[in-house]
């Protein structure tokens, strides 16, 4: 007598308790996941700004110890009647910069976390022309008291932006050269990302995207490349509270902006 054997499928129970293990395991993996990519993408932007302070020293090597001027670095002079907050993602707009040549690498001059941003809050920055595809081109700016002399606020002894970096007097690791800047408004902020220009008087703030809790946009981080090349985290002296002044230098300044030694003298 032959015995015929039958396999035997799942049951919808199996089924559904394999289903349920598989959903657990997602839901434990998932935030892990997306914690390692978030942190990959810190880390290239720190690498990209590692690459700025390498460049900044042989722009200083070729041109006698003097930096570009901060809003015309890279992008280069405004063109006249031009919707200037569009020009980070306008990528009709060629660069014509003094320091591009040295950014031979364009992939260096976008941060990860930004070009994902981008996508979802791009179109609500100050005086968007929503004829002008959000692509973005570029989200580090330069340290504005560098470059040019006289442009922003002077202390009573008449101290302001300095040239050359031999007039660079404060610690060239507590002096920033390139930073990340919100390409959307938050509270106490008049300006947003549109030039490769960061003006720490209290007009510019520093990027919040990084590191962020809760999904907050504005309770994150940016990354900060300084003159003597080094990458640092930091986080916006312009907190939630806009009246609070109390992590700004002077009452009233971006943290390290100001090139001089000796502080801002009101």
């Amino acid at each position: 007598m032959m015995i015929i054997s039958r396999k035997q499928g799942f049951t919808l129970i199996e089924l559904l308790v394999v289903i349920a293990i598989i959903a657990l395991l997602m839901g434990i993996l998932m935030p892990a996941l997306q914690r390692v990519k978030t942190q990959a993408e810190e880390m290239v932007c720190r690498a990209n700004l590692r690459q700025y302070g390498i460049m900044q020293v042989m722009y200083l090597t070729d041109y006698d110890g003097s930096y570009p001027t901060a809003n015309t670095c890279i992008m280069g002079p405004t063109p006249s009647g031009y919707n200037n907050y569009c020009r980070w993602h306008d990528a009709s707009q060629t660069p014509a910069g003094p320091f591009w040549p040295y950014l031979k690498n364009k992939k260096i001059n976008l941060c990860p976390r930004f070009k994902v941003l981008a996508k979802s809050e791009g179109q609500v920055h100050p005086n968007h022309d929503p004829s002008i595809p959000v692509v973005p081109q570029y989200s580090y700016s330069m340290n504005h008291y560098l470059g040019s002399r006289g442009i922003l606020s002077k202390d009573s002894k008449g101290r302001c932006s300095v040239v050359k970096l031999s007039e660079i007097t404060r610690s060239h690791d507590k002096v920033m050269f390139f930073s990340e800047e919100n390409m959307w408004l938050r509270p106490g902020q008049r300006f947003v990302l549109n030039d490769n220009c960061l003006c720490p008087n209290g007009v510019d703030w520093y990027a919040t995207f990084h590191g962020t809790s809760s999904g907050n946009l504005n309770s994150g981080t940016a990354n900060v490349v300084f003159v003597d090349s080094h990458v640092e985290e930091v986080r916006s002296a312009l907190g939630d509270d806009p009246a609070d002044t109390s992590n700004m230098e002077f009452g009233k300044f971006e943290k390290y902006g100001w090139p001089h030694k000796e502080p801002f003298d009101l």
